[in-house]
């Protein structure tokens, strides 16, 4: 765990003690620390316009802003004249991208919608990522570098320690933004994993230990708050799942931009600082108007990632095309977790399933682990080793070894392993929920063509004997016929019941007399659903009562 020195450092003090700022809201309204005059101050929104104050106050505290030495980033300045709409400001955001960067033109479109982005943080539940992924003299340090003199209260440095991230993002009150190059390697920093994996939603904490510097033994927890946008470049993509799914990749190879940022004159760098000045104004003007929820197809990640980008261009021109990238990568986002491990093992399953004759409508859908393991190693063109059978090796995922696939087999689609006989041997099967493989295989784009079972499971031995209960309330008034009753099976549903004998046996407890001793046959109704029988009590899964019992044949032993 992380372990903090607290050092009290003059300069996170302002004069007479106050307490230093750099955003917020005041008794007179939201403000934002600048520079006016060659002196920090805040740029007040009030009722009556704009105005700066060296100081402000709020329920009696009173703040000061932060000077040059205590902030990461060139400071603001005071934009006087008014507004612009917001599509002007967006297409002069587009035309500094077109300049200095050569990238797709929809990527120009998606940098300057981040640019807006960061000015309205605080109003939404989620950000996206960027990743920049190329090799020397690709660009990244540039777009990255533009990123930093436009994007709101950047921190922009190479391969950032985690101590630093923690610094920066200790004031809640100012959502600003992390831009990191040379990220490669992060993979195995788990401090700063925790930063960025957290930090793409909002409400997400990062508790810290902090000692105190008055007593060794003092010690407090400080929670951090990581939410805020980043922007990462790389030499190589990431390859943890979970961090890389939170980026939005952009791959970058050597161009020729318009201009190069090194022949970029003092005119040009005016013209970002007005642009920057005009954005921090705009941020104040609409800090009290809600975002419009835009309408899509997207779901899941993908509507995390692309849902404040869309808040933001509702109204401008780019709307519709960014809507439009956007559904595109929701199949480039498939196509690629489908070529993950998981994707591969995924498929496998599906296509087992799909294949087997074992009659559809099971409670349990189950998979010798052993048929697996062979249609895995050949879809992914492993290769096996002599002296270790249970491993293969493959050229996109190294050595994939079965306790491997057997543990995401059980993380991924919930599996539960145990053994059986068949015949005369020992084999390994896994039982699937249908409903959870069903929504896995959607997931990673592929279909079951095995119907869900005609009832759910319920398990639980109080519930189940709830309703028992009710069923043996209704069949005394009724012993022909159980009706309206939810989630339990008619006697006209078990006409005509016909009993087979599976390898597999259940190992869940009976809705009727809530013995664990379930057998492996099972009753098939008249609509073709397979319906396992207690060993106990002789009765069917769905808790069907005991005056309806079915006398099964055997002792339901193989």
């Amino acid at each position: 765990m992380l372990r903090v020195r607290l050092m009290e450092r003059p300069e996170q003090c302002g004069k007479d003690g106050c307490e230093c700022k750099d955003s917020g809201i005041c008794d007179d309204g939201y403000f934002e620390s600048i520079y006016h005059n060659g002196k920090p101050g805040f740029l007040v929104k009030t009722k009556t316009g704009y105005v700066v104050k060296e100081s402000v106050t709020f329920s009696g505290q009173t703040y000061v802003p932060k000077n040059k030495r205590q902030i990461p980033y060139e400071p603001y300045g005071y934009f006087t004249d008014p507004l612009p709409s917001l599509e002007i400001i967006f297409r002069a955001i587009r035309n500094i991208f077109d300049t200095f960067v050569d990238v797709d033109p929809i990527y120009k479109d998606v940098l300057s919608m981040c640019v807006l982005l960061t000015y309205q943080q605080d109003k939404m539940s989620t950000v996206p990522y960027l990743y920049f992924c190329g090799d020397n003299e690709s660009g990244k340090s540039t777009v990255l570098l533009l990123l930093s003199v436009l994007c709101c209260r950047p921190l922009c440095g190479v391969s950032i320690p985690s101590a630093d991230l923690y610094s920066y993002i200790e004031d809640e009150d100012s959502t600003g933004c992390i831009l990191e190059d040379e990220i490669q390697g992060v993979d195995k920093d788990l401090e700063k994993l925790k930063i960025y994996k957290a930090g793409y939603k909002r409400g997400a904490r990062v508790p810290r230990i902090t000692l105190t510097e008055t007593s060794l033994r003092g010690r407090r927890i400080d929670y951090y708050y990581p939410f805020c946008f980043k922007a990462c470049a790389g030499e190589q993509a990431p390859m943890t799942k979970g961090f890389r799914e939170r980026f939005i990749l952009i791959q970058m190879v050597q161009g020729s931009p318009k201009k190069d940022w090194t022949d970029a004159t003092e005119e040009d760098k005016e013209t970002i600082r007005i642009l920057r000045n005009m954005l921090l104004k705009w941020r104040l003007q609409t800090k009290s108007f809600p975002l419009i929820q835009p309408l899509s197809a997207l779901s899941g990640r993908l509507k995390e990632l692309w849902k404040p980008l869309l808040q933001i261009a509702r109204g401008l021109s780019i709307f519709e095309t960014l809507l439009r990238f956007a559904v595109k990568q929701k199949e480039e986002r498939l196509s690629d977790i489908q070529e993950t491990l998981d994707g591969h093992i995924v498929k496998t399953v599906c296509q087992l399933l799909n294949e087997t004759e074992e009659p559809n409508g099971k409670a349990l859908l189950t998979l010798p682990f052993e048929n697996a393991w062979v249609r895995l190693s050949a879809d992914l063109e492993g290769k096996t080793d002599t002296y270790r059978l249970n491993a293969i090796y493959t050229a996109d995922f190294g050595k994939v070894t079965k306790q491997m696939v057997g543990r995401r087999l059980r993380e991924v689609l919930d599996g539960r392993s145990r053994t059986c006989r068949k015949g005369e041997r020992t084999i390994k099967v896994y039982e699937f929920d249908p409903r959870k493989v069903f929504r896995v295989v959607k997931k990673y784009g592929y279909s079951l063509v095995t119907e869900l079972p005609m009832l759910p499971i319920l398990e639980g031995a109080v519930e189940n004997k709830v309703v028992s209960e009710r069923v043996s309330e209704e069949q005394q008034a009724n012993p022909t016929r159980i009706s309206n009753i939810s989630n339990v099976v008619t006697l006209g549903d078990i006409m005509d019941v016909q009993m087979t004998l599976l390898v597999d046996s259940y190992e869940k407890s009976c809705g009727v007399c809530g013995r664990l001793s379930l057998t492996g046959r099972t009753a098939k109704t008249k609509n073709q659903y397979s319906i396992p029988i207690c060993e106990t009590c002789a009765q069917e899964y769905f808790r069907v009562s005991r005056e309806s019992r079915i006398e099964p044949e055997g002792n339901g032993k193989q």
